[in-house]
């Protein structure tokens, strides 16, 4: 009885394991991945609302608040 559990315990493994290697080699194939992007900006959000952004010429922003975020890029690519 105790072989028996042991061989279903790990029959259901190995068919488990077999199963999500099948589906993530299935799924991961279908989605289209980003190639060759060039970061401009680097965002760091901060916990009390505010954001710092670095852009990559190594001029730093501070927003205070979230939505001046937009306002900030707007004004650097003018």
């Amino acid at each position: 009885m105790e072989k028996r559990n042991a061989l279903f315990v790990v029959t259901y493994f190995a068919i488990g394991l077999f199963g999500g290697w099948l589906l993530g080699a299935m799924t991961s194939n279908d989605r289209p991945r980003a190639q060759n992007i060039k970061a401009e900006y680097y965002l760091e959000l901060k916990k009390d609302g505010s954001a710092v952004l670095e852009d990559i010429g190594g001029n730093t922003y501070h927003c205070p608040k979230l939505e001046d975020i937009a306002s900030v890029l707007e004004r650097d690519n003018l």
